[in-house]
């Protein structure tokens, strides 16, 4: 019912009912939800950033102080060992106990050859000479009398652990006499930070000044000691804008599966660079169980609204129902029911009574119409009566023998076009008939005793027919056939022989014949998937009905 309106065409009020309102209830809800997704992503996104931005700046300080107590632990032994002439290698010792962050440090001379070394792990190294000569932080310590605190390395000679060294000079006056050199493996210089950034989900990537990777964090693509590239220019030069207020933090290329993420970079005191990478999945993933939240409320929103449309339409659908049947009763004749057309709702009262004004005036002229058609009806019927009669008659005396009453040539053509065409009629036989010398019967006797006796033939041709379905025609003259349906060629061969005995018994009066009595030649034929048509299968019949006539008439052949 709530769809038989619109498929008549035009507009529908319904649909656009259910449109409007459907429009109403969702459209702020999607608005409402998109733009809580929106703020919250926002939320998000500038907590994120903001949380990369004060945790990489914290740990890089953290970094440098670690890094800078290390060289001021340096540069006292330095000076120490510059104002005592004792043992180096005992307070080098000391240094290695005081600071366990430090894993080795080394003593040289003004020449850059190994005076001095000392193992945190207590293995026997080499000292070797001309070790520190082209060294920056040995050049640092001559030319300039300065701290230093060098790039990543690793010196297999000594291990295999990449080491960050921090250096000091050792001075008697303005003499320059030597260096110190600790080395401090990456592992501990960054665990802290490392471990921090764990926590948060988030990866630590950290570069030296030539752009060699000093610390990454297993979901980085870098490994230590490597070149940085692009990558690390790029976060150079987010180091370099770390102060601006607006500045790009998306890129590519840092995580191992190649997914974009923010980023906060950061140049430290020592000239490194610290980033912090948090993965964008992380800022999107939040927003999936909201989504979801938002979805199943827009859901339940749509179910409750088409749920009340639904009652709406039942309800709308009954009351159009009730005046469309008051419509149909009125054009039969019928009358509105007074008690349906009261529960009608009220806006529709005025159009139920408006309904029931226009049927009292259509049962009106609907009795007049009926009265008018009744009179009519029986002229028609009884002029139609004889009509048909005369026209059954007509047809039945066209494609009849008025001789014979057996079917003429035109009746039996239509009859073995029908036969032949229905399946219900296999299998099928054809029996081939001929009066045996009966134009010497009608120069005999003449054409009026032909005529009877062509009567008296039929009638023992069809007492020898036993089921209803079988045709007798008269094609013409003496010639006959008898059409036999779902006879088998056995069967219609007995249905030939039993024809000849009852034109025998009919005893028929023919002096000019051997028997001296009216006798019939027949052939038979049955149908056979060689026959292209009917007119093959009555061929058949006649080449028989002159086998029949050739071995000496009187008889059947096939």
């Amino acid at each position: 019912m709530a769809g038989s309106d619109d498929r008549n065409g035009g507009w529908s009020l319904r649909r656009r009912l259910a449109f409007g309102l459907v429009l109403a209830a969702l459209l702020p809800s999607i608005l409402f939800s998109t733009a809580l997704l929106v703020g919250q992503w926002r939320r998000d996104h500038e907590s994120l950033t903001a949380g990369l931005d004060a945790s990489v700046r914290l740990n890089a300080g953290l970094i440098d102080d670690f890094v800078e107590s290390q060289q001021a632990a340096l540069k006292l032994q330095a000076e120490y060992i510059a104002d005592s002439s004792g043992d180096s290698g005992v307070n080098l010792a000391g240094l290695l106990h005081a600071y366990p962050s430090i894993l080795r440090v080394l003593e040289v001379d003004a020449e850059g050859n190994v005076v001095s070394i000392r193992d945190a792990r207590g293995r026997s190294l080499p000292k070797l000479a001309g070790l520190a000569g082209d060294e920056e932080w040995f050049s640092m310590a001559r030319d300039r009398f300065r701290p230093h605190v060098t790039n990543v390395y690793l010196r297999p000679v000594y291990g295999a652990d990449a080491v960050i060294g921090v250096s000091a000079p050792i001075l008697r006056g303005h003499r320059f006499e030597g260096a110190l050199l600790a080395a401090i493996p990456v592992e501990s210089l960054l665990r802290q930070s490392a471990e921090s950034a764990a926590r948060s989900q988030w990866e630590l990537l950290l570069l030296d000044r030539a752009n060699r990777v000093v610390f990454a964090s297993h979901g980085l693509r870098y490994r230590v000691l490597g070149d940085a590239g692009a990558i690390g220019t790029t976060l150079g030069q987010v180091a370099a804008t770390a102060d601006l207020p607006t500045r790009e933090m998306l890129l590519r290329g840092l995580l191992k599966d190649g997914a974009p993420a923010y980023v906060e970079a950061v140049r430290m005191r020592n000239g490194w660079v610290l980033a912090l990478v948090a993965p964008r999945a992380r800022l999107i993933a939040p927003l999936w169980p909201r989504m979801l939240l938002l979805a199943a409320l827009l859901v339940v929103t749509l179910l409750g609204v088409m749920g009340v449309l639904a009652m709406q339409w039942r309800a709308l659908g009954s009351s159009i129902d009730v005046l469309r049947q008051g419509l149909r009763g009125y054009v039969l004749g019928g009358r509105m029911d007074a008690r349906r057309m009261r529960a009608l709702p009220g806006e529709l009262q005025p159009l139920a009574r408006g309904i029931g004004e226009l049927g009292e005036r259509m049962n009106a002229a609907y009795a007049q119409v009926q009265r008018v058609l009744k009179e009519r009806e029986e002229v028609i019927a009884e002029r139609t009566e004889s009509l048909n009669a005369a026209v059954a008659e007509l047809s039945r005396q066209s494609k009849t023998d008025a001789l014979t009453g057996a079917l003429n040539y035109r009746g039996f053509r239509e009859a073995c076009e029908q036969i032949w065409d229905d399946p219900d009629s296999q299998p099928l036989s054809v029996l081939a008939l001929d009066i045996d010398h009966f134009k010497h019967y009608n120069d005999l006797y003449g054409h009026a005793e032909g005529d009877v006796a062509l009567r008296r033939f039929a009638g023992a041709v069809r007492s020898a027919l036993f089921r209803s379905g079988d045709v007798l025609a008269r094609p013409g003259g003496e010639e006959f056939a008898i059409l036999m349906p779902d006879c088998s060629p056995q069967q219609a061969m007995q249905v030939a022989v039993r024809v000849c005995t009852r034109v025998r018994e009919a005893d028929i009066s023919h002096d000019d014949t051997p028997s001296g009595r009216l006798t019939v030649s027949i052939g038979v034929a049955a149908r056979s998937p060689d026959d292209a048509g009917i007119d093959a299968l009555l061929k058949r019949a006649d080449e028989a009905l002159y086998r029949a006539k050739s071995a000496g008439r009187d008889r059947a052949s096939v």
